[in-house]
């Protein structure tokens, strides 16, 4: 007895058996790879030490004030330390000078709150004690001191009831591929899909844009995973295979950004949550046979994304990549509808991924 789709046909001790067997062999497949993982060599880990910088910067975006109808940067004043050509010499000295930049913040709550005070429009402040770098003399020393900082809310929308932005829609490619990495092999799964949002405030030519992202689908195409000969005649085919559909979408509990700057350089943070569901060869005895279909198993991870603007290609067709992460796959071993969430059996399995990215961006 073969098996399919229909549950109802596993009701019979035979089909029983040959369920158990076909989740015991691939649970084993599985947890080989897992361990080939996990004994990687350093090297083709993640780089740990770039990580959490690259999070922290990345996660947050510049705050915005209404002025009128739009939203503009907040800016800073700061001191630091710069160095001064003495006159009439090679020399230089350390001087301490006035410096201004903007301002970030979570991207979450964008915005500077604000409220109408004898017909205009002011910022909200509150006060609170902080470490704050400040001049003594000609030394820039820390001091704990009470502030007045700026609240933030989520942006408004302006008039007309248009988003407070411009909008943006990032399309993937052809040659776009996540690199999977097993440990004792690899595999290249194709990407299709893209993302929609906007930039906070309008674009600006010629200056730093930053963009969140609030809706998307990305498709993995269907993809061998475990391949072999052991089908009659010495037939390769694969055993485990992605199934379809296959979609990576944002999660909706973070906020994915990208900025692009003036120099050219495009960097982009994105939160997703995969839904992937298995195509399994039923046995040796299956070579011919339909694959048979799980339900999708469902996690998270984040991506981080570098790359720079072309001048032959601009926006057109941006190339962007991610360094090697590890991604906390969770295999359904368990027959159902690839559309519907795993109802059984699911078994962890660590690998590395790296994505490449072929992106045209559309603005406005």
């Amino acid at each position: 007895m073969h098996l399919t789709n229909d549950t109802t046909s596993y009701s019979d001790r035979h089909g029983w058996r040959v369920l158990i067997r076909l989740a015991a062999v691939t649970a084993v497949a599985f947890a080989l790879v897992a361990a080939s993982v996990s004994a990687a060599p350093h090297a083709l880990k993640s780089d740990e030490s770039a990580g959490p910088t690259a999070t922290v910067a990345a996660t947050k975006c510049v705050a915005k004030v209404q002025k009128g109808n739009r939203l503009v940067d907040v800016y800073e004043r700061y001191y630091k330390y710069a160095y001064k050509k003495v006159k009439g010499s090679k020399k230089y000295k350390r001087v301490i000078v006035k410096k201004r930049r903007k301002v970030k913040t979570t991207c979450a709550r964008q915005c500077v709150r604000t409220k109408k005070k004898k017909g205009k429009r002011v910022p909200v402040y509150k006060y609170v004690k902080r470490k704050v770098v400040t001049r003594k003399g000609n030394k820039l020393v820390k001091v704990r001191k009470r502030v007045r900082i700026y609240t933030y809310q989520k942006c408004p929308k302006l008039a007309g009831g248009n988003a407070s932005g411009t909008p943006v829609r990032v399309t993937l490619l052809p040659g776009s591929s996540a690199h999977l990495d097993f440990g004792s092999f690899q595999r290249d799964a194709q990407l299709s899909g893209g993302l929609g949002g906007f930039i906070p405030g309008g674009y600006q030519l010629g200056q730093d844009n930053q963009l969140q992202f609030t809706r998307g689908n990305i498709s993995l195409a269907p993809t061998d995973v475990f391949i072999d000969d052991d089908c009659k005649g010495g037939k390769v085919s694969a055993a485990i295979r992605t199934g379809e559909p296959s979609n990576i979408l944002l999660n909706p509990t973070r906020t994915s950004i990208s900025s692009i700057l003036a120099s050219g350089t495009v960097t982009a943070t994105i939160y997703v949550r995969i839904q992937l569901p298995l195509a399994l060869r039923n046995d040796d005895d299956g070579c011919d046979s339909p694959y048979i279909t799980t339900g999708y198993s469902e996690f998270e991870q984040t991506f981080f994304f570098k790359g720079k603007i072309e001048k032959a290609t601009g926006l057109t067709k941006l190339k962007l990549t991610s360094p090697a992460d590890p991604l906390d796959v969770v295999a359904c071993l368990s027959p159902g509808p690839p559309t519907s969430p795993c109802n059984g059996f699911q078994i962890p399995l660590p690998i590395l991924v790296n994505v490449t990215a072929i992106v045209k961006v559309d603005i406005g």
